[in-house]
């Protein structure tokens, strides 16, 4: 997705959401994926993006 928002300034938009299948530096979808999340990511890119934070850290 190519729309703009306040998500795209936040770090998780570094991983790829494993709800939507949004790819890293995409914003995140709706589940049906008609509509962009402009405002926030879904909790498991999140997870996902905190995951990799860990991982980076060992």
């Amino acid at each position: 997705m190519t729309a703009s928002g306040p998500a795209r300034e936040l770090p998780q938009i570094a991983a790829a959401c494993p709800t939507c299948n949004a790819q890293p530096g995409d914003l995140c979808t709706s589940h049906s994926g008609t509509r962009v999340r402009r405002h926030d990511t879904h909790v498991t890119r999140t997870a996902a993006w905190l995951d990799t934070e860990e991982d980076g850290e060992k």
